[in-house]
Parts: C-alpha cells; sequence; structure tokens
C-alpha cells in the first residue's frame, strides 16, 4: 500500500472491475496503476469513467483526485507482439 500524504477518511474506488480503499486522495496515475493494478505504466494509461460514456484520460505524471466510488479503468498502450 502506498504511504499517505493527503490523510482524509477512506475513499473507495474501483480499477478494472476490483474494488479497493485507500487513505490518499490523490495520487499520480502511475502509482495507482502500480501499486493497486501491479501495472506497469510505461504501458497503460488511467482513464476515469465519468458517465454513460465519457472518460478522463491521465498520463502517467497527472495528479489524480480519486473520487469516492469512482470508476477508473486500464488501458494497454505498451507495443502488441507481432506473429
Amino acid at each position: 500500500m502506498p504511504k499517505s500524504n493527503n490523510k482524509h477518511q477512506p475513499v473507495e474506488f474501483t480499477l478494472d472491475g476490483v474494488e479497493y480503499t485507500s487513505h490518499d486522495r490523490k495520487m499520480l496515475a502511475a502509482d495507482i496503476l502500480r501499486n493497486f493494478g501491479g501495472l506497469d505504466a510505461a504501458d497503460y494509461d488511467l482513464i476515469r469513467v465519468v458517465g454513460h460514456g465519457n472518460e478522463k484520460r491521465y498520463e502517467d505524471t497527472d495528479q489524480v483526485e480519486i473520487v469516492p466510488r469512482g470508476r477508473y479503468v486500464s488501458l494497454f498502450t505498451g507495443p502488441m507482439p507481432v506473429e
């Protein structure tokens, strides 16, 4: 679990459909992908599902405010193997 720099009440959110709880309300997108999803931020982008078909895409170095009950997904952006 990441160190808590922004202490608040725990916030619950989902990443790729899995529920998580964080005591940090703000984290870098790369840290969310790595610490909660176990993903390499070099190969994934973080997206927040905002509403019906709307989304917010974050770069690795973007500071993300984790929204209570927010829905986040990872998007693979890495190289695709050639067969």
